[in-house]
């Protein structure tokens, strides 16, 4: 009796846990603007897809069939998703094809630069050397820094003078979406080795932070070819050290409804920016901090139709975030298909809260 209990009790929680599995990986086809749940339970979606892995190998172990084929049926439904989480290119030597230089490809990397380093007005010098090692080791043709900071001020960071200067870029566009004090400035920088033909910050939203407040557009003349880039910092948490203990609190419930109005501006400027995609005269290419997971609304809209580079080169996770959780891969590099993605690399700068993302392309001829 006990052991036909159990066996009950043993299927239905299989189940369940396999309905979440199933939720995690499509309810974030939905906008959370409208209904808030598709956010959060993206972010569940690595962990509860590894372990129905291991439930499976569980299963066959104790020969439980029913389980078994329960979570392999679920593992099977899901695999899209975990074919935007994990990047399956072992093999690739991304360091190689980095620096194999040709008259028809670019290099082009992303990096959220934390305000160069600036906390409380202060500049961190470790972050902010380690943000220009990075860009003197790669030197890409095109530069996107996103929370970017500069001061005008005579003494003060001048940090667009001096990565024209080291990094030779003859060329950028600074959007400037927040100025204090009228010399501290922030927004979304791109710096470029390619004359800029046009270039605008397209209003996306309001942020008291600077960048999130608008999307970079930039043409651009490569190789006798205009490519728009979008390089862009779409709405973040912005968690505060009260939001934490927020958190940690038997009630708290100030992080979760914070969240949620994210989640809604999110997907607002997610569709504003897929629609700009889809009237650009100009092959494009969309780079930058997202804030949101592969399986996301964020990601799966303005994805639609484009490549990853992550995913078309490199393995494992893919991590951009250097804190909370190895599973927050929220920086991408994505060209549309008329381009050929030839490698790509995520950099491990220490100490930075991002890692940038570099991409070689170039555009298909037809």
């Amino acid at each position: 009796m006990f052991k036909k209990y159990f066996s009950f009790c043993l299927l239905w929680m299989n189940a369940l846990f396999v309905c979440m599995l199933l939720l995690s990986t499509y309810l974030p086809s939905f906008n959370p603007a409208t209904f808030w749940l598709p956010g959060f339970i993206g972010l569940l979606f690595p962990f509860l897809f590894l372990l129905n892995l291991l439930l499976i190998a569980v299963w066959a172990l104790t020969k439980q069939t029913r389980e078994m084929m329960i979570a392999i049926f679920a593992a099977l439904c899901c695999l899209p998703a975990a074919f935007t989480t994990w990047g399956m290119h072992r093999m690739l030597d991304n360091d190689a094809l980095l620096k194999q230089h040709d008259n028809k490809s670019f290099t082009l990397m992303t990096f959220n630069t934390s305000s160069m380093g600036l906390t409380a007005y202060v500049t961190d010098k470790a972050k902010e050397s380690a943000i220009y090692n990075a860009i003197a080791d790669t030197s890409p043709d095109i530069l996107c820094l996103q929370e970017f900071y500069t001061n005008e001020q005579t003494g003060k960071e001048k940090h667009i003078d001096s990565i024209k200067m080291k990094g030779n870029y003859p060329h950028y566009y600074f959007t400037r979406d927040k100025i204090h004090w009228d010399t501290w400035c922030y927004g979304i920088i791109l710096f470029s080795k390619y004359p800029i033909i046009d270039a605008a910050a397209v209003p996306c939203g309001k942020s008291e932070f600077g960048s999130g407040s608008s999307f970079l557009q930039a043409d651009l003349l490569i190789n006798e070819d205009t490519i728009r880039i979008f390089s862009v910092q779409l709405t973040s948490y912005m968690f505060n050290n009260q939001d934490y203990d927020n958190m940690k609190a038997p009630k708290g419930k100030g992080i979760f409804s914070k969240m949620r109005r994210t989640f809604a501006q999110r997907s607002q400027q997610a569709l504003q920016l897929q629609e700009l995609i889809a009237v650009s005269p100009y092959p494009v290419v969309v780079c930058g901090d997202f804030n949101d997971t592969p399986v996301s609304f964020t990601y799966r809209t303005i994805s639609s139709n484009l490549q990853d580079a992550f995913l078309s080169t490199q393995f494992g996770w893919g991590r951009t975030l250097s804190f909370l959780s190895p599973s927050l891969r929220i920086d991408y590099i994505l060209p549309q298909r008329r381009f050929t993605v030839h490698g790509s690399k995520t950099l491990k700068v220490a100490p930075s809260e991002h890692f940038p993302l570099i991409a070689r392309l170039s555009l298909k001829k037809d």
